[in-house]
């Protein structure tokens, strides 16, 4: 017979404190996500590796959360932990002689993205709102456009289209996500 297992807590998770802190932590970790899978997606040139490299900061995040200091933007903190593992994934990339951007390249793709609009994060609820209104097949192609290497292609094969119609229903569908995100902005402002 197997003897029951049990979980052992440690004095510091007994600590109130403690747990409030890592509680803040996790709820900052898991709010970042779009954000951090964007600036990924923008800084590593292979789509599949972006999965993998997503999971290995949030590891290297989860590891390092002692070092974040409260009140700081948790953002920043987080983006360069993430430029640290693309870079390192890109130099074990190029000792393969596989695809890689430069250090300087991904220096300037961060900086880019850093810059670039402020409100995304709060563009995405309207773009959630817009979504649910594409009907389902529409909306899986759009997804897996983005999240799929060759998702075209399988949608393509089974459903019967050419990948020419569909890359036209996707710049189609793209206009119409545009314009609906812009008018739920004007519909509920984004905060100042």
């Amino acid at each position: 017979m197997r003897p029951a297992m049990t979980f052992r807590t440690s004095a510091k998770s007994a600590d109130p404190v403690s747990e409030q802190r890592e509680g803040d932590f996790v709820c900052q970790l898991i709010g970042i996500q779009p954000e951090l899978r964007a600036f990924i997606g923008h800084l590593l040139p292979i789509v599949d590796a972006r999965a993998d490299a997503l999971q290995e900061v949030n590891l290297l995040l989860w590891k390092k959360r002692e070092s974040f200091e409260p009140g700081t933007s948790f953002k920043n903190w987080a983006f360069t932990c993430a430029r640290f593992v693309v870079m390192s994934r890109q130099k074990k990339a190029r000792r393969d002689r596989r695809l890689v951007f430069s250090d300087e390249l991904i220096e300037r793709l961060a900086e880019e993205f850093e810059q670039a609009d402020p409100s995304m994060e709060e563009r995405l609820p309207a773009l959630r709102r817009c979504l649910e209104k594409v009907p389902e097949t529409e909306r899986r192609l759009l997804l897996d456009r983005y999240s799929e290497h060759g998702a075209v292609t399988r949608h393509s094969e089974r459903s019967g289209r050419s990948a020419a119609a569909l890359r036209a229903m996707l710049f189609r569908l793209r206009i119409a996500l545009r314009k609906c995100v812009e008018r739920e902005l004007q519909n509920h402002p984004l905060s100042p």
